[in-house]
């Protein structure tokens, strides 16, 4: 049998479980009660909306991309200026003599560029476009064709009532269009190229384009919409924008976006814009420009239907170019201004006169020709 021994615990060992005491300190002062804080009243833990404000303790590349922001919205909103028929505000640092400059680097190179597909000045495909060139800007006193002399004073006494250039812009615009401006036009026989373009200076037209123009109404209403152009110094405006282009890449690319981004959010929120108001203002312009002209004003939109026939595009928010039912949209909505132009020009009436005589003579010449 086993037998169970129990044993007494001794002192020590009960001291030895005895837990210890732990003792305090008296505190000599009252404990504070709980503050709120704000993050302003804190040390150097925490203080951001002070260092955002306070600019002495921004890093260098901070102050120095903050004065590039301050400095080139200053310069920005200093060369603002607004387009006298659509008030569209733009922004212009190019000077008109710069842009003259341009114009005649641009007739040296489209020269060089096709000097073996120009056509003689004498070829009926050229003296076909000059005449129809010749009679726009004679008419709104932008200049006159190099080789032709100018006749300002006869203009300005006919058309002493009606709309011109310099009654909507610039008066001192001379570098850019004006009586004594002389222009240069070239003709371009490549069927391939349906286009047509004017910098000061300059007209080109590639035969491409001659069957959708049809006729002389056509014609004179893609001619009157590049000249346009050149009446809204839109050459100038697309150098202009190019400072602002180089300014956001270089605002973008400081705050960290890549090229790519950079790159398509300026294409598609600036460039792209701006391309299609332009557009839309010669459409404006060159209607005004062929009415005064007299030509009927109606080929406008008639010559869009006709490109529009040749694939053009329908949504137009990635193109340069606004869509041709827009395009025709606006012009038709033009048009009663137009025809008012057409009927207030003095001369116009009387051409009309002349034609249906010219009409009837040809009729009667044709009748006695039969029975002859």
């Amino acid at each position: 049998m086993f037998r169970t021994l129990f044993t007494r615990p001794t002192f020590s060992r009960c001291l030895k479980q005895t837990p210890k005491l732990q003792t305090r300190g008296l505190r000599t002062t009252m404990r504070r009660p709980n503050q709120y804080k704000r993050f302003s009243d804190q040390g150097s833990g925490g203080a951001p909306s002070n260092r955002l404000l306070n600019w002495r303790q921004w890093d260098p590349p901070k102050k120095f991309g903050a004065l590039m922001i301050v400095g080139g919205g200053i310069y920005y909103v200093a060369h603002l200026e607004q387009v006298p028929e659509t008030g569209r505000w733009r922004f212009m640092n190019t000077s008109m003599q710069r842009e003259a400059q341009i114009g005649k680097m641009m007739n040296s190179q489209m020269k060089q560029d096709f000097h073996d597909r120009i056509l003689p000045p004498n070829h009926p495909l050229s003296r076909h476009v000059r005449k129809v060139t010749s009679r726009i800007l004679l008419h709104s006193n932008l200049g006159h064709i190099k080789g032709e002399s100018p006749s300002p004073n006869v203009i300005e006494r006919l058309f002493s009532g009606v709309w011109t250039p310099e009654d909507d812009y610039a008066v001192n615009a001379r570098d850019t269009y004006g009586s004594d401006k002389e222009w240069d036009v070239i003709v371009v026989n490549d069927k391939r190229i349906i286009n047509a373009a004017a910098v000061p200076g300059l007209i080109t037209v590639f035969t491409g384009i001659l069957p959708v123009c049809r006729d002389e109404q056509g014609l004179a209403a893609v001619l009157s919409h590049e000249i346009g152009h050149v009446v809204a110094r839109h050459s100038a405006e697309r150098m202009s924008s190019q400072t602002v282009t180089f300014a956001l890449l270089f605002v973008l690319h400081f705050f960290g976006l890549d090229y790519f981004f950079t790159n398509a959010f300026q294409t598609i929120f600036f460039q792209l814009p701006n391309s299609r108001a332009q557009e839309l203002e010669a459409d404006l312009i060159g209607l005004r420009l062929m009415a005064r002209a007299c030509y009927d004003p109606k080929a406008a939109p008639e010559m869009f239907e006709r490109m529009s026939k040749l694939g053009d595009r329908k949504i137009d928010f990635f193109d340069t170019h606004p869509s041709s039912e827009r395009r025709i949209k606006k012009l038709e909505e033009a048009l009663p201004e137009a025809y008012t132009i057409l009927a207030r020009n003095p001369q116009c009436e009387t051409m009309r006169e002349q034609l249906e005589r010219f009409r009837e003579v040809s009729i009667k010449d044709d009748a006695s020709l039969e029975f002859s």
